[in-house]
């Protein structure tokens, strides 16, 4: 028997509680597989469990993925990302910290097996509504098949039914790709335009949308990728938030009109909300800084008038953070910041001071972007956050159109897109490209600032064949004040990596098939570069 399941109703309904689902369901200790079919309810129920794979973490695994890229450093000298990305350890088919291979192929079956149980007890409900729920269910199928194919070269095993115990081989990519390409399609057919907004978070037309120009910019589709784009446009619901920084401090509590966001997940405080800030918030928040900015970050917040700051300028380098641009200020605390009724200090001794060693910052920075900075935690410490997440908005989308018209040799369109993120950071001048590749350079420029702390750095430079030269013999570099007398300041350059060189080995490009499945499956071979 495939199955029965024991549902939790604790958690099940802690998690319809985000969305503002009334589920009443057949309450019993132990449901056969026919009576999540039995009402649209149950079946809602049964829905929901899928719903954490969208972020019921926040923001923690995707800081901890930037954080194997140049952007952020684990301030804690034994965290996997500085053991891997120092070269203490390396990835291998049987240790890989960045690997999914065993999350991923358990959320796929899940997927199948609510899929096939439709089938077989299914026929009582309304044909909308199985569609709609096979639509939402191969929207995760196709999520998960995502984040394996994009560790895995996506030459991954598909599964688009239950197994039958047969060993399988590899697909090739170009049909994991069309697999995953085919779930999407489904989803955005059958999914609804829009949700109310006691559904918030639930999956729409838009989602899928979003979701399939993500998948297919990695899967170097580029006609595919920008027509999801004017597919998702045409619908007339997306737009910019005008406040880049208010964006990141919405939450369900108080809820207002944000066409940026396509699909996020809500959280509600106490009952349902998350550590990140005790985590991650600087020690004069009483936060445990586990993680700061690098200043390889730092320096590539541009002015406000569009020009590049320079640490040799010594206009700049007298005032760093005076005139960057608006996003700076949303997403990094810096030495002299006003925050919580305070004032960010960095020195050597200073309440948020450098330090190597963990607990402290050792670039001389911490992330501002995702913490409630209304909250005065040093004086009345942490409660569960409550602040939205974003699974897919709408600036990720347009950076998407721009390099898949880019890559097309759209440049003018290119352009236009990458310019409308840009306009929203207060930039009143327009870049201009005369080439794909000065195009190209502008656009990961922009993604690198818009999308910071969102988990796409490191993917991205790995996807960009980036990753082995801007990863590899490199530093990442802090900043650390020093007093010259009462009112002047200097900022010494300091090696967060303590003199290490980082190390990113070319075949990381492609993560090996982990050692458990290559001993219990005689057909799966392991890539070459692995052997």
């Amino acid at each position: 028997m495939k199955i029965i399941s024991k549902i939790n109703i604790a958690l099940a309904c802690c998690i319809a509680l985000l969305s503002g689902c009334s589920l009443e369901p057949e309450l019993t200790d132990v449901y056969g597989e026919e009576v999540a079919w039995s009402s649209e309810a149950n079946l809602e129920l049964s829905l929901n469990k899928f719903y954490p794979l969208i972020g019921q973490t926040y923001y923690t695994p995707h800081v901890n993925q930037d954080a194997y890229s140049d952007i952020l450093k684990m301030n804690t000298p034994s965290a996997d990302q500085n053991r891997i990305t120092l070269g203490s350890a390396q990835i291998t088919p049987g240790e890989n910290p960045l690997g999914n291979w065993e999350w991923g192929y358990t959320w796929i079956r899940n997927c199948n097996e609510f899929l096939d149980g439709m089938q077989t007890y299914g026929g009582k409900l309304p044909e909308a509504t199985r569609l709609r729920a096979e639509a939402e269910v191969r929207f995760f199928r196709a999520y998960v098949n995502f984040e394996l194919a994009k560790r895995y070269g996506a030459s991954i095993i598909l599964f688009d039914r239950l197994p039958d115990g047969s060993q399988r081989a590899r697909n090739n990519p170009e049909e994991v790709w069309s697999f995953i390409a085919a779930d999407l399609d489904f989803a955005a057919q059958q999914l609804p335009l829009t949700v109310p907004g006691t559904l918030a978070g639930k999956l729409t037309k838009g989602a899928a949308l979003g979701l399939k120009a993500r998948t297919m910019l990695y899967a170097q589709r580029w006609k595919v990728a920008s027509d999801a784009v004017a597919a998702l446009e045409a619908l007339g619901l997306y737009d910019l938030h005008p406040d880049y920084e208010k964006l990141f401090q919405n939450r369900r509590s108080q809820p207002v009109e944000n066409k940026e966001s396509i699909l996020e997940f809500g959280y509600s405080s106490p009952n349902f909300g998350y550590s990140f800030d005790y985590f991650f918030c600087p020690p004069g928040d009483k936060g445990y800084s586990q993680i700061s900015p690098t200043d390889n970050l730092v320096s590539a917040y541009q002015m406000a008038d569009g020009t590049d700051f320079s640490w040799s300028n010594p206009a700049h380098a007298a005032k760093p953070y005076v005139g960057r641009e608006p996003r700076f200020y949303a997403s990094i605390l810096y030495h002299g910041a006003s925050w919580k009724g305070r004032t960010i200090d960095t020195r050597q001794g200073g309440v948020d001071g450098y330090a190597v060693g963990g607990g402290t910052t050792s670039t001389g920075y911490y992330m501002r972007k995702f913490f409630d900075g209304s909250v005065k935690t040093q004086d009345t410490g942490f409660q569960p956050g409550e602040l939205t997440f974003y699974f897919m908005r709408y600036a990720e989308v347009l950076l998407i159109k721009a390099e898949a018209l880019a890559e097309q040799g759209n440049l003018s369109e290119a352009l236009a897109a990458l310019n409308r993120v840009r306009a929203r950071a207060g930039f009143k001048e327009a870049v201009t490209a005369g080439s794909k590749e000065e195009f190209m350079r502008l656009l990961r420029h922009e993604r690198m600032i818009e999308l910071a702390f969102e988990g796409h750095r490191f993917w991205d430079l790995r996807r960009w064949d980036l990753a082995k030269t801007e990863l590899n013999g490199i530093s990442a570099k802090g900043r650390v004040p020093v007093m010259v007398n009462d009112s002047t300041t200097t900022y010494r350059e300091v090696d967060a990596d303590n003199g290490r060189k980082r190390v990113y080995l070319p075949k990381y490009n492609r993560f090996p098939i982990p050692s458990v499945e290559l001993q219990r499956n005689a057909l799966i071979q392991q890539f070459d570069e692995w052997k």
